[in-house]
């Protein structure tokens, strides 16, 4: 049987029996799945023809620790994380999953977008600490959603926000027929950011990506806006966000993912701040899909004699 390693704490999260639960499907498959971590990949504890990662690291050392390694899949969609050059220099096929989480995420994106709106999280906590001062939010109804990404996740985030007769503005470097059938008005990045009642983030981290929103953005952010970053952490400048946010140039920020090591002081002090710790594709009903869609793509990948048609 073929090894798989499993890296990543992701694979069967909220499963207390995840072990026994994926155990006979990896069987079937004609593998035998272990649970480690990438420190025991690293010092040459398993040696596995497959790997299964999350958020961890699989650079060179990576790589190069794994002798018969064949096959590294992303547990996502993001290969951020990935030395995809070393990679393909070993012959080692990388696989993701694109869109396969979209809808979680999106669902996500829309909940931070209410939350913040209404200020949610503010109200909840002034109420549970003892104050019964009611304070007064902004609708979200008939506002401009500015998204900056209009893949599969920006897609998504429209055909579940309908009902709330939004309008659309987008931004990307490649524009999408299929999003224009969805409402999404194509415009320049500079106006996205000055219109935009709400912004939202469903882009790679690359280097033309990095820190797309900083300083210079949030000047030109209406007084009212709402950032929502769901996609990477480094594509917002976070200092420059504490910042604003600390002197009310925005409305508020829901950041799901982070690039920051920031004092939690810091970060409890800001009421118009929503933090969750890298979720948004955490409902059980898409990890389980995620998982079991790992071990077919990773058995389609080491079984066929041609390359996956997911190969990255």
């Amino acid at each position: 049987m073929q090894q798989i390693a499993i890296i990543t704490t992701a694979f069967g999260f909220g499963l207390q029996d995840r072990r026994e639960y994926y155990k006979s499907l990896f069987e079937r498959n004609g593998f035998d799945a272990i649970y480690c971590t990438r420190d025991d990949l690293i010092e040459g504890k398993v040696d596995p023809d497959g790997v299964i990662v999350g958020v961890e690291k699989a650079d060179r050392a990576f790589f190069e620790a794994c002798k018969k390694l064949k096959v590294a899949m992303k547990f996502g969609v993001g290969l951020d994380n990935f030395d995809l050059e070393f990679a393909r220099k070993k012959n080692i096929k990388i696989l993701n999953m694109p869109g396969i989480n979209s809808e979680a995420v999106a669902e996500m994106t829309i909940a931070l977008m209410l939350n913040l709106s209404r200020r949610i999280c503010e109200a909840n906590y002034t109420y549970k600490s003892g104050s019964k001062a009611q304070f007064i939010a902004h609708t979200v109804v008939g506002k401009t959603l500015g998204i900056i990404g209009t893949g599969s996740v920006g897609q998504k985030v429209v055909e579940l926000s309908r009902g709330l007769r939004l309008r659309y503005l987008g931004y990307d470097l490649f524009q999408n027929e299929k999003a224009k059938t969805l409402g999404i008005e194509y415009v320049s990045f500079e106006r996205l950011i000055r219109e935009s009642d709400i912004i939202t983030l469903h882009i790679p981290l690359t280097d033309q990506s990095h820190h797309i929103i900083g300083e210079k953005e949030f000047k030109q952010m209406k007084k009212d806006a709402i950032l929502i970053n769901t996609s990477r952490g480094g594509v917002v400048d976070e200092n420059a966000l504490l910042v604003a946010l600390e002197h009310n140039q925005i409305g508020g920020a829901g950041l799901d993912v982070f690039e920051w090591k920031q004092s939690p002081a810091k970060i409890s002090s800001l009421p118009n701040l929503i933090c969750t710790p890298h979720i948004a594709a955490y409902t059980h009903e898409t990890l389980r899909k995620m998982e079991e869609t790992a071990i077919l793509l990773m058995a389609e990948a080491l079984h066929a004699d041609s390359p996956s048609k997911n190969q990255a």
